[in-house]
């Protein structure tokens, strides 16, 4: 900015001795290194707007979301946990250590799943199976408490697309074999789980569908 200032006074203070389109050039120049400078502060301001902008609750669900298909698939049942409602975690880590226990099958060995008419899936197959594997986000505000809540949803976008799981009735018939879901509400900025891990023994994503993990 210091060029250009100093540039435009030499373009004033010989203003009368140059011709008119040689007056027309420098203010030309002038006002081309005003261009290098200045939209660069404007282009900073607009990255930092749009990073600001980036950090949503959806956005930080969604992350969590890819944390958790990864230690799915890696089967590391710590990183898993630490996901996990508080409540609940003592006596899932002494589940998942019973690789016979219903909630052992219903994450990573479909073979031992006694539930269902045969066709339940383990959460390890559904993600492992998935090609490409999706995973979206559903952030609803409750009308009763007034607090936002967030469902995770993973599967094959391959067989499944966002239109089928805004349909309750490919829900009910889905889950078992192709479809994961996880319930969360946002509390203090982070996303906390409502149900127990993958939505285990509630019967979600199905509106009034019968629970899974044999409960």
């Amino acid at each position: 900015m210091i060029a250009v200032k100093e540039m435009w006074h030499s373009v004033l203070d010989g203003a009368p001795k140059m011709p008119t389109a040689r007056l027309l050039l420098l203010f030309v120049a002038a006002m081309l290194l005003c261009g290098v400078f200045l939209p660069s502060e404007a282009h900073q301001a607009q990255q930092k707007s749009a990073t600001a902008r980036g950090k949503t609750p959806s956005r930080d669900l969604h992350k969590m979301g890819e944390a958790i298909a990864k230690a799915v698939l890696d089967k590391n049942i710590e990183t898993l946990l630490a996901f996990d409602r508080a409540d609940l975690r003592s006596q899932d880590e002494a589940s998942l250590k019973n690789t016979k226990s219903n909630l052992y099958c219903y994450i990573f060995d479909s073979e031992c799943i006694t539930w269902g008419d045969g066709n339940w899936r383990s959460v390890y197959d559904k993600l492992s199976q998935a090609h490409p594997l999706e995973i979206r986000v559903s952030v609803s505000s409750s009308r009763y408490d007034r607090q936002l809540y967030g469902s995770l949803f993973f599967y094959d976008a391959s067989a499944v697309s966002e239109k089928d799981l805004r349909s309750p009735a490919f829900l009910c018939k889905e889950t078992p074999a192709s479809i994961v879901s996880w319930k969360f509400r946002l509390e203090s900025g982070k996303w906390k789980p409502v149900n127990p891990l993958f939505d285990s023994e509630t019967g979600a994503p199905c509106p009034g569908g019968a629970a899974a993990s044999g409960q």
